[in-house]
């Protein structure tokens, strides 16, 4: 089914597509859905064209971060540094993202219980931190070339996190977020008692056949 653009009244601008067989008359049925967010400079375009190789019967929403850096390219929030949020913007972005899932269950057939997020790069790092500190109202999070901004002084909801399952992807060539990073975000969430599926793969700062693989699999144990 082809992306819906929906923008206003909803706080953050985004592309829905509906699972095939979908009829808006179906009130009384529910979707398990992803929320997906995109890296540094990306669009809500980015990672929507994933939705063919993943399972079936999902619910898309794909949002565009509301900071415009340069014309069409997008962030979640002001980057001020590289790699080190400003805890206070960082968490402005996640208090909005909070209230946009809080509005997206009223507005489309989600399952409230089956809700992940999906982030690339700048999105799996908001995705890990939005999971740290609200793990209630998600079911679970892939994390694809991201990390934990540890240094950002994230208030870490330690039993709510416990159990919660977690893929992390990273490449062991990638050239712009550094394989350290990715590691010390796995024992960091280790620690806390995440269900964590970490995986490595062979490539660069990207998303390949083999590590889509990898999210189709984790994502069909889940459903």
């Amino acid at each position: 089914m082809n992306p819906i653009l929906k923008g206003n009244p909803l706080s953050i601008y985004h592309i829905v597509q509906f699972p095939d067989g979908y009829h808006a008359k179906q009130t009384l049925t529910k979707y398990p859905t992803i929320l997906a967010l995109h890296g540094h400079g990306g669009n809500e375009r980015n990672l929507i064209e994933l939705a063919p190789y993943l399972p079936e019967n999902l619910l898309w929403i794909s949002g565009r971060g509301p900071v415009e850096p340069s014309p069409g390219s997008y962030d979640w929030y002001p980057v001020t540094q590289f790699g080190h949020p400003d805890p206070d913007l960082l968490e402005l972005a996640l208090g909005r993202i909070e209230t946009f899932i809080q509005t997206l269950i009223t507005t489309y057939p989600i399952d409230p219980q089956k809700i992940f997020l999906m982030g690339f790069s700048q999105g799996s790092m908001i995705s890990l931190s939005y999971l740290l500190t609200r793990p209630q109202n998600i079911a679970g999070v892939i994390a694809q070339s991201g990390y934990v901004p540890i240094e950002s002084r994230l208030r870490v909801d330690e039993n709510g996190i416990k159990d919660k399952p977690v893929l992390m992807i990273h490449g062991l060539e990638d050239t712009r977020m550094p394989l350290e990073w990715s590691q010390k975000s796995r024992d960091f969430l280790l620690r806390y008692g995440v269900a964590l599926d970490y995986q490595n793969f062979h490539m660069d700062h990207t998303i390949t056949t083999e590590s889509l693989a990898a999210v189709r699999t984790w994502l069909e144990k889940q459903l």
